[in-house]
């Protein structure tokens, strides 16, 4: 084996390391039971999951002021999602549930984005 198969082997083997790291990291389960949902940067929500009774499905509207809509479901274990838009794409209902701190949901076109908080802040 010439050095420079030795060194592109190595390099293969740190950046597959350094990938398998950064999703273990990026992708750890959230801790935080805390949600924010803001739409165009104004916090609309701040809502703890804690909260919610776990057998009961609750609903919130949140209409787009450039029309549209978007239906945000908390359900059971705690769990928030968004299970009704009529965004073209539907990228924000194929997400799932929210559950990990580095992976919000979007929905790019009604400007709305629900993501874990560490805790509340003011506004919601």
């Amino acid at each position: 084996m010439t050095k420079g198969v030795k060194i592109c082997l190595a390099a293969a083997v740190t950046i597959f390391a350094a990938a398998a790291v950064a999703v273990v990291i990026l992708h750890r389960p959230a801790e935080s039971t805390w949600v924010e949902i803001t739409q165009d940067g104004k916090v609309l929500y701040t809502l703890d999951l804690a909260n919610f009774d776990d057998e009961t499905t609750q609903t919130i509207r949140i209409d787009s002021p450039d029309g549209g809509y978007n239906i945000v479901e908390i359900g059971e274990g705690n769990t928030i999602r968004i299970s009704e838009a009529d965004c073209p794409d539907k990228t924000c209902i194929k997400t799932g549930t929210l559950r990990y701190e580095s992976v919000p949901i979007v929905c790019l076109p009604h400007k709305l984005v629900i993501k874990l908080v560490d805790e509340p802040k003011d506004g919601g």
